[in-house]
Parts: C-alpha cells; sequence; structure tokens
C-alpha cells in the first residue's frame, strides 16, 4: 500500500493508457479515421480538410498503433514540460495524470485524427519554448502546423520568449515556415481550398451566438472534466504561474471560444489547451481538489470506455457508439465488384476501407473527393448507390438503365447502428 499510494499517478496514467489500447481494439475504424486512411493511399503534399502529416502517420504507423503512439509522446511530453518548469517527479507525474485522465487525452491518443500528432509536437514545441531554443522551437511548430491549421495558434507564446530574441525569433518562424511549407504550397496550387475551408468551418458554418457559445462551454466540461475545468478557471484567475502556460491555455480556448460565437464548432478544437493547464495546475497546491478532478475523470473514462466496448439496447442510438461500431459491416460492398457512390464523405472511405472497392460522394457536404478524379467505371459501367436510408438521387438514376435494390439482410443491433441500403445501378447500354 505505501508503494501504490506514492506511485499512485504512474498507476493512473497506466490505467488510463489500457482503456485507450482496450478501445483501440474493440472498435471499428472510426469514419474519420477512414477518411484519412484513404488520404495515406494518395499521397499529396496537403488535402482538403488537413495538412498531410496524419495521412504520412497512418501510411508509416497504422491507424490506431499510430494514435496510440503518438498519445504516449504526448504523455511523455507533459512529463517532460512539468519538470523544465521546475516541477519534482512527484508533481511531474501528477501533470501526466492529471492530462491523462481527460476525455480530451483518451479520445484524441486513442483515435488517428490529425489532433494526435499535433498534441505530440505541441507540448514537445513548449518545451523547446521553455527552453528557449530557437531551432527545434521552429522544427516542431512547423510540425505541429503540419498536423492541423492549429498549430498557428503557438506563434504567440514563441512571440513572448523570443521578442527580446529578435535572430531566434526570425530564425524560429523561418524554420516553422519551411517544414509547413508544403501545406502552403498545396493550398496555392488549389485555390486556397484548405485554407477556405477552415475559415468557413471556423467563422460562417452558422448556428453560433449563444447557443453555440452554450455548446462550447458544455464541450469543454466535457472534454477536460468539471473540477477540472473549475480547478484551470481558478489558476489562470488566481495563481501565479508561467506566462508560456497560460498563453498556451488561454489562446486556444479564447480562440475557439470567440469562433462559437460566429458558427458551431467542435470540443476537440481546444485539446491543447488542456496540456499547459494541466502542468500549471500540478505546480500548484490544491492536492484534494487534483485528485477529486482526476478521480472523476478516471470514473467517467472507464464507465465510457466499458459503454463503447460493450454497447447494448438504447446505448446503440447514442452518436458516440455508432461512430465506433457496425462499419465491419460494410466488408460486403467487395462482393459486388464495382465502385461505390454515396452521399457522405465518411461512407465513402469506410466503403474504401473495409471493402477494398474505389469510392466517391455525390452530394454532401464538399471534400478531398471533390478534388480527386471519379474512379472509373468497370467493363458493364455498373455501380452501387451505397447509404443510409436514402435512395439514389433522380439525377443520378437518370444516367442508368436500371435500379436494383440489394437484400442486405439487418438484424436489430446493425439496424440501429447504421441502416444500410444499397442500389446497383446497371449502365445505359
Amino acid at each position: 500500500m505505501t508503494w501504490l499510494r506514492a506511485n499512485a499517478p504512474l498507476v493512473i496514467v497506466g490505467f488510463c493508457f489500457l482503456l485507450r489500447v482496450a478501445l483501440a481494439l474493440g472498435t471499428d475504424t472510426y469514419p474519420d479515421e477512414a477518411y484519412y486512411w484513404t488520404w495515406s493511399t494518395h499521397p499529396q503534399l496537403a488535402y482538403f480538410d488537413h495538412p498531410a502529416l496524419i495521412a504520412l502517420s497512418i501510411a508509416l504507423l497504422g491507424i490506431r498503433f499510430g494514435a496510440l503512439l503518438w498519445g504516449a509522446l504526448t504523455l511523455y511530453g507533459v512529463h517532460r514540460l512539468t519538470r523544465e518548469l521546475g516541477g519534482t517527479r512527484e508533481q511531474a507525474w501528477a501533470a501526466t495524470a492529471l492530462f491523462a485522465s481527460t476525455p480530451a487525452s483518451a479520445l484524441l491518443g486513442t483515435l488517428s485524427t490529425p489532433d494526435a500528432p499535433l498534441l505530440a509536437f505541441w507540448v514537445a514545441a513548449l518545451i523547446a519554448i521553455v527552453r528557449k531554443q530557437p531551432v527545434l522551437t521552429g522544427v516542431f511548430w512547423g510540425l505541429a502546423m503540419m498536423s492541423k491549421y492549429n498549430g498557428i495558434l503557438l506563434g504567440l507564446p514563441v512571440l513572448i520568449v523570443f521578442f527580446r530574441r529578435p535572430l531566434h525569433l526570425v530564425l524560429a518562424t523561418v524554420i516553422a515556415l519551411v517544414i509547413t511549407s508544403p501545406t502552403i504550397i498545396w493550398n496555392a496550387t488549389n485555390d486556397w481550398e484548405g485554407f477556405r475551408f477552415q475559415l468557413w468551418h471556423g467563422y460562417e458554418w452558422g448556428n453560433g451566438g449563444l447557443p453555440g457559445f452554450a455548446e462550447f462551454l458544455g464541450g469543454q466540461l466535457l472534454m477536460g472534466g468539471p473540477v477540472l475545468v473549475l480547478l484551470v478557471c481558478w489558476w489562470l484567475a488566481r495563481e501565479r504561474a508561467s506566462p508560456v502556460l497560460k498563453v498556451a491555455t488561454l489562446l486556444p480556448l479564447v480562440f475557439f471560444g470567440y469562433a462559437s460565437w460566429k458558427a458551431r464548432g467542435e470540443a476537440n478544437w481546444t485539446a491543447a489547451a488542456w496540456i499547459a493547464a494541466c502542468v500549471g495546475l500540478a505546480l500548484t497546491r490544491f492536492e484534494r481538489w487534483k485528485l477529486a478532478a482526476v478521480a472523476l475523470n478516471v470514473a467517467v473514462l472507464t464507465v465510457g470506455t466499458l459503454v463503447l466496448l460493450f454497447p447494448s439496447g438504447k446505448v446503440l442510438t447514442f452518436p458516440a457508439v455508432q461512430k465506433l461500431h457496425g462499419w465491419a459491416y460494410l466488408k460486403r460492398v467487395a462482393d459486388e465488384k464495382v465502385p461505390v457512390i454515396t452521399n457522405r464523405y465518411q461512407l465513402s472511405a469506410q466503403a474504401s476501407f473495409y471493402g477494398g472497392v474505389p469510392a466517391t460522394t455525390l452530394g454532401g457536404r464538399r471534400s478531398q473527393y471533390d478534388l480527386w478524379p471519379q474512379p472509373e467505371l468497370p467493363v458493364g459501367g455498373d455501380v452501387l448507390w451505397l447509404s443510409e436510408g436514402e435512395e439514389p438521387p433522380v439525377e443520378l438514376q437518370e444516367k442508368f438503365e436500371g435500379v436494383t435494390r440489394l437484400e442486405w439482410p439487418l438484424d436489430e443491433r446493425q439496424r440501429a447502428l447504421h441502416p444500410f441500403t444499397a442500389f446497383r445501378l446497371v449502365k445505359k447500354k
């Protein structure tokens, strides 16, 4: 018991990581993961939605293994950052336990999304900034921007630290720009598609205002955990701390909080803020409150993981469950041996991932599929229309001679998760 009490944060970190492994092994590929996997099969300098690093990660490391590795590197970075700021070994493990137990860390350290490498390079950049190492700062800042556009927010911490060292500031900035230049080049040669989409996505999507901001606040309580969020608010307002930590916490929260007034955002956009926040909290007192924050988050993670691994009944209709189960059913599209058309880019990606067939989209929001050439029709020219209940649109049916609905048996569980319907469209002679 003495050893357990002395090493409780280490045990918590290990337990949280085991929950990630269980979730990674026990769920289907997430729709966005399948979408990024399609990117990895079409190497480019960047893509419509994000820079190219997530595609490279999946190509080299696989989907879930890559995410787990990035997550582990982020946890190591949190530990290292705490020590760089003068924290003791115990405080470093406390910071790691605080961050590892947040739902934001758990999800983004399990799923292969651009946030997975972003968080790893974000904390690496903060370490380099604290050490006042301009070359490494530029390298990790550039890699953060190659992971996700959010990485540009590191520019303010860089400016604060190197403001009185203009040569170092210029050096770090130039290195970062060189590293992220593939994203800039791709955008410049593709009518700035990626930049324009992200600006629209973050500021012009609609559904903002007070409801959007309220949703943003709820998302932060969910991603950080209610007790930890309240502690962070107290720490920001009343505790002395490294300016780098406070800026790295406040900037994502303020930036995306403001954006939520303009458009409906996503809770994970601020995930990097919790890295600096957890390090800052670990360097303060309030031991009982920190313990309460970790205990509540670990309980939520445990229950949430069990629900996601073993869903049943009405739980099958939860959006989080539906995004992680029922996709393997699409293996049957391989039997048709024809290209697939869907009305959603995630569904097209899942059809390609599980069915091994070329796919594209018709309708839905603009995506990378709109920039790629349409898949070539095989001899005979048939295609498969795949959806979750919708019939092929009239403009598509008019291009074919016949439309036949395929009989795909769906049990109640599959129907609750994804009521797939498939139509074979026969090309006109």
